[in-house]
């Protein structure tokens, strides 16, 4: 999974130092500040603002720069509708979640449910 996700981040990796478009905010983050799940899946949420690579990474470099889970946070509320970025999603975070542990009621041992040992 790492390898895979190394090799479709070095397709983004070139660095962009003009202006990619007006009121572009610098962030200061390089590739390697951020989360490279959340950076994929922000790639495939922001394309609807563009098809040029260069403004969707500069997108998403804004975005986790004010929250690094901005894509993953906003996939649990619901905010994001593209279909490849939520599939990008439960590829990333939902299948490698582990299942949150439930508290099991602790079993009164003094009660033996009418077996008898």
């Amino acid at each position: 999974m790492k390898k895979l996700v190394a090799e479709t981040l070095n397709e983004y990796l070139i660095p962009t130092e003009r202006e990619v478009f007006k009121g572009e905010k610098k962030t200061g983050l390089t590739i390697k500040d951020v989360d490279s799940k959340e950076f994929l899946v922000g790639l495939a949420v922001e394309k609807i603002h563009s098809s040029n690579i260069a403004v969707q990474k500069t997108l998403v470099m804004q975005r986790l720069s004010d929250n690094p889970k901005y894509y993953s946070e906003g996939m649990k509320k619901g905010i994001f509708d593209d279909v490849e970025a939520i599939n990008l999603y439960k590829k990333y975070f939902i299948d490698k979640e582990e299942p949150e542990e439930t508290e099991q009621p602790q079993e009164n041992p003094e009660e033996n449910l009418g077996l008898e040992f």
